[in-house]
């Protein structure tokens, strides 16, 4: 079996090492070889392929076609022309303070500066840097442009939402920074842009009218993430061994294993739901007799923890799932008032479950029984206090096993107390 890539994001890794890769280039094709669009956004949660999906980007422009051998691109008439390419991440830039923030920012595009062979003028902000680097890069190439890639862009505003305005002041600074590309499109050959959140507010959104939102795209839904297809057709040796592990049958097995991790889906048009592809890799590179939290023992968001409000969680799960929203319940742009059903969602403990195209109207639900689990989990310590422990556990252990009446008759039982 082809060993399975826990920690590694980065596509020449991966490949050199013979892991699995999901082959999701027919998709980048498609986008790359768009002649009417130039920029792209696309939202996702937290450790869903994001990062890797940057790195094959970056392997991509930069011509390296013995790594996609046997991969959708390679046969699908790809030029392969070299172009230069500034690669950010921004994901791991310090806000302790503005002045942390300052620094480590600089810090993060003057690598990715000297990474593309540009030097970082210390002088100069690191906006006027990005503009300058864009300039002197597409001059290199000799007019075919340059390619931008900005991985987690909303990271540094997210870490500090606990302090609204540090993370105000923040989102300003990027503001600057990303406007940078407005007015560029004969420099940039292509550019992407992830993160977790769309905050309108930055200029990357309010300044860019071609910059296309692909989020919520039919055509690019199952871009990032796993199909079942997908799990039979790289997966299924691991699965084979984990189930006579487990002592089930394939069709028991994988019906257990989509309770627990299959159920995400971002799209009123596609009803295919995905796989997260760390609790793929997780469950599957070193299985256990029984199945557990993956995703979320790396972590919760911390865009979700340094906004969730005991309140209005509680609120939400309150209600006879699936909650009933609008599409602008889904933005997030507002520091100083955030809509709680948005952030869910944008954070992966909501998803799209289905999509009333008369009304308008999402219907979102929990994903999966690990995300119940962790909403469990919240709940607990919202609730966790005197005669409310028991109370808690009970209905964490209800939400757990999507006993729904059990869960919400908890919760009503919690409000006629409250009242």
């Amino acid at each position: 079996m082809k060993p399975i890539a826990v920690t590694i994001s980065d596509f020449p890794t991966l490949v050199g090492r013979g892991q699995i890769y999901v082959d999701k280039t027919a998709y980048f094709h498609s986008l790359i070889t768009d002649p009417n669009r130039t920029y792209y956004f696309v939202a996702r949660p937290r450790r869903f392929g994001k990062t890797l999906m940057m790195s094959t980007f970056k392997a991509i422009f930069e011509g390296r076609r013995e790594l996609f051998k046997g991969l959708a691109i390679d046969s699908a008439g790809y030029d392969w022309k070299k172009y230069p390419v500034l690669a950010f991440n921004f994901g791991e830039v310090g806000v302790e303070s503005l002045e942390a923030f300052d620094k480590n920012f600089a810090a993060s595009v003057a690598d990715a500066l000297k990474a593309s062979g540009v030097e970082y003028n210390h002088s100069d902000t690191p906006s006027v840097n990005f503009r300058k680097a864009m300039f002197e890069l597409a001059e290199r190439s000799g007019g075919a442009g340059v390619v931008v890639l900005i991985d987690e862009y909303d990271d540094p505003v997210a870490k500090a939402l606990k302090d609204t305005d540090l993370a105000v002041a923040i989102r300003d600074r990027l503001a600057t920074f990303y406007a940078q590309l407005k007015d560029r499109t004969g420099l940039v050959r292509f550019a992407m842009v992830t993160g977790v959140s769309k905050f309108t507010k930055i200029s990357i959104f309010s300044t860019l009218s071609n910059m296309v939102d692909i989020s919520f795209s039919g055509k690019y839904a199952t871009m990032l993430g796993y199909t079942d297809a997908e799990l039979d057709e790289y997966f299924g040796e691991h699965m084979a061994a984990q189930a006579s592990l487990m002592k089930l049958d394939m069709p028991e097995y994988r019906r257990r294993l989509r309770l627990w991790y299959n159920g995400f889906r971002f799209t009123g048009e596609d009803a295919t739901a995905l796989y997260n592809p760390i609790s793929i890799s997780n469950t599957l590179a070193d299985p256990a007799k029984t199945f557990g939290p993956t995703w979320t023992e790396t972590g919760r968001p911390s865009m979700l923890m340094n906004f969730l409000r005991r309140d209005e969680f509680l609120h939400i799960f309150s209600k006879k799932l699936p909650v009933k929203a609008r599409d602008t319940e889904f933005d997030v742009s507002d520091l100083r008032n955030f809509k709680t059903v948005g952030m869910l969602f944008q954070t992966g403990y909501l998803t799209i479950k289905d999509y009333d195209e008369a009304t308008g109207f999402y219907y979102l639900d929990v994903p999966d029984k690990e995300i119940a689990r962790d909403v469990a989990l919240l709940t607990m310590d919202f609730m966790s206090s005197g005669e409310r422990v028991s109370w808690a556990t009970r209905i964490g252990d209800s939400l757990c096993a999507f006993e729904w009446d059990e869960f919400f008759a908890g919760l009503e039982a919690l409000y006629a107390k409250m009242c």
